[in-house]
């Protein structure tokens, strides 16, 4: 008899080391997805953020570009109006014109809207 109840209690001891250890191996791998999962969120909100940095700095990019191609076509225009009106244009500052032209209308994608200008500067004495 004492072997029969020796029996049980070890066999119900050894279920029971068993049911602990699946629960202990249960909630280790139930932690490291919770870990892993927070981690993902971490990350994919790191990328969102850095998304939207890279579309702010896009756009404030855009916006210097539009800010300097209005800045360039007004100093162009007021520099070659006035080299036109004396009728002769110094070889330095005709270079500069032309550089100046060349940004503004191959760099920043002007409309040509200069280039009749540009056309009447060539045409200038160079003294």
């Amino acid at each position: 008899m004492n072997e029969v109840l020796l029996c049980l209690l070890s066999g119900g001891f050894a279920a029971a080391v068993v049911k602990a250890l699946e629960s202990l191996v249960t909630w280790k791998l139930n932690r490291k997805a919770a870990k892993e999962d927070k981690a993902e969120e971490r990350k994919e909100a790191e990328e969102k953020k850095l998304d939207e940095d890279i579309t702010e700095l896009k756009q404030s990019v855009d916006n210097l570009r539009a800010g300097e191609k209005i800045i360039l076509y007004d100093r162009f225009k007021y520099l070659a109006r006035s080299f036109v009106e004396d009728g002769e244009i110094d070889f330095d500052d005709r270079e500069d014109l032309i550089a100046m032209h060349e940004i503004y209308h191959n760099q920043l994608g002007g409309n040509g809207n200069l280039d009749a200008l540009m056309s009447e500067v060539m045409k200038l004495h160079v003294k």
